[in-house]
């Protein structure tokens, strides 16, 4: 882990506010001193600002569709080469494309880190701080504390065994890193005591969030909203950290407490609704139901989920034209039959052939104005690109098509960029759905309800009240995967149910699309697979004697 903590404080150090990347080999020559870059309050929110950066590049891309491209949902397509080893599980822990999850969680660790261990330098300065700049260094440290938090849930449930109460104090968990350090060579805690850490980040967080709520309440007259302290989407806020409680919990198995957590997301965070509401949600990133999404701009954008949707793009006498779908993987056919006909989820999250065409989403309208149509109605054909140069029928995954407001360039192929959702109330609904079944009491009335009102906002048929035991489990599990397919939950989600899988159902062509060797789509992965357990990378164990690898790399 010691190249990543160079990596991590290499770009803390340069402090820039629009940081995307950096080279990180080796620190640069003239980089700041702690005493130099310490000095000021703008100094402070220099470094939130790279904070963002940093959870804004955390957030969904690979870090969601590595996990995804292992399970059972999708089938890659023969001119693909991406994600080979990971789709197949046959990858190693010298050659694992996670080890970037790896990497970016530990650069928000470090960033967190090295905000936490100076901020003080700035509150105990020589310069008087106004009501207001006090109040946002809280945000900071909130933010701080959350983004820790964030970072080592993400870790732990990928590079550690899954948690069970009676064994977490004897299995493998993360090195816990709280400074920043070039020398730092800390070995793995208990999976326990990396628990209890976060837990600690997490009260540290609400207590910080907790004190930018008192400044903000002391507000009043018209000017008040120019001096509260921003508590938008698209920061880290109270409801974030309530919302990684409730999944955290979850993990932990706290039932109640999960469900408790949950049910105040619930209360404050309305689920999309309708057909209009859930493109929304998709197309423009903009639903009453999403708790935290890292903002993006025109100029600041990150992590596409290009291998799901790429263009064939062809240009004739000066004329674009669109010449088939190309994207490394495909859903698989029994991911698109788990949805009912009706399930709005089914029109936003794939393409479906209509009228000879497949339907797609895109932003064109007269006007100017950004909106949706299809491309049948530019008369543009969006079939799948074969090996022989034909183009087949078939289905796409499009959930993430690009936001039409964070291309620059204005094309309707190009840029595909989304704000991916670290939090949407919908996973409060499958928390308290999961929770009342596994708890020791067993509640499946109210399982049954928050399935249904998700299900209801989804334009789904409910689920029958005599619907019990593990049929009513089968359909909660389900509904995970209808909701968040493509968000890097349903390897987390078989992890945690301790569920092998058996790759669903391929599309079928006439002519050959899907790779259909062995191993590709009648792939079948026990529950006790080591590869369920990501390998710590192998730069870190190099670097880092007291590191020990997980089981079987």
């Amino acid at each position: 882990m010691k190249k990543h903590i160079i990596k991590a404080l290499c770009c803390t150090l340069l402090a820039l506010p629009a940081l995307t990347s950096c080279e990180l080999d080796q620190f640069p020559s003239d980089s700041l001193t702690d005493e130099e870059s310490w000095k000021s309050y703008t100094d402070a929110t220099n470094q939130y600002n790279g904070l963002m950066a940093q959870l804004r590049s955390d957030v969904g891309g690979a870090n969601a569709y590595i996990s995804d491209v292992m399970t059972d949902l999708f089938n890659q397509r023969m001119t693909s080469m991406t994600l080979q080893k990971e789709h197949t599980w046959s990858f190693t822990g010298s050659d694992f494309s996670g080890d970037v999850i790896y990497a970016n969680n530990y650069s928000v660790v470090l960033q967190a880190n090295y905000i936490l261990n100076n901020i003080d330098r700035v509150e105990n300065g020589t310069t008087q701080l106004t009501a207001m700049q006090q109040a946002n260094l809280d945000n900071i440290k909130a933010s701080a504390y959350f983004a820790r938090a964030y970072a080592y849930s993400n870790l732990v449930t990928r590079y550690c065994k899954d948690y069970e109460p009676e064994t977490a104090a004897q299995e493998l968990g993360l090195p816990i890193v709280q400074t920043v350090s070039s020398e730092a060579r800390p070995e793995r805690a208990t999976l326990q005591a990396t628990c209890d850490s976060i837990e600690k980040d997490m009260d540290r967080a609400q207590l910080y969030f907790d004190k930018v709520d008192q400044y903000n309440a002391t507000l009043t007259g018209s000017n008040a909203s120019t001096k509260a302290i921003n508590t938008d989407i698209y920061h880290p806020n109270a409801s974030a950290l309530t919302a990684l409680r409730a999944r955290f919990y979850l993990y932990e198995h706290r039932f109640d407490e999960a469900i408790n957590e949950a049910y105040i997301i619930v209360g404050d965070y309305p689920l999309a609704t309708g057909l209009d509401q859930v493109q929304d949600l998709w197309l423009f990133d903009s639903a009453s139901e999403i708790i935290y999404e890292p903002e993006q701009t025109q100029d600041e954008i990150t992590n596409t989920y290009g291998i799901y949707l790429t263009f064939n793009i062809t240009t004739q006498n000066l004329e674009t034209y669109l010449n088939g779908m190309s994207p490394d993987f495909l859903p698989t056919q029994g991911l698109v039959n788990l949805y009912e006909s009706d399930d709005y989820r089914r029109k936003v999250y794939f393409s479906h052939k209509y009228s000879g065409y497949n339907s797609f989403y895109v932003s064109l309208e007269s006007g100017g104005r950004y909106g949706v149509v299809e491309l049948v109605q530019m008369g543009y054909p969006a079939d799948i690109a074969g090996t022989n140069g034909k183009t087949e029928d078939g289905v796409i995954f499009t959930k993430f098509s690009g936001n039409a407001m964070l291309r620059k360039q204005g094309l309707w192929y190009s840029e595909i960029y989304n704000m991916s959702k670290a939090f949407r109330s919908a996973e409060a609904y499958l928390i308290i759905a999961e929770a009342s079944l596994r708890k020791a009491a067993p509640d499946e009335a109210e399982a049954r309800d928050m399935l249904n009102q998700l299900r209801e906002a989804r334009g789904a048929s409910p689920i029958a009240d005599d619907v019990t035991g593990d049929a009513l489990v089968k359909e909660m599990q389900d509904e995970w995967t209808r909701e968040f397919v493509g968000e890097g939950f349903r390897l987390d989600c078989l992890k945690r149910w301790h569920q092998g899988f058996k790759r669903l159902t391929p599309q079928r062509f006439n002519n050959p699309v899907l790779v259909n060797v062995n191993g590709y789509q009648n792939l079948q992965i026990d529950a006790n697979d080591k590869r369920f357990v990501w390998p710590i990378p192998q730069q870190d164990m190099q670097a880092n004697p007291n590191l020990k690898q997980n089981e079987g790399y």
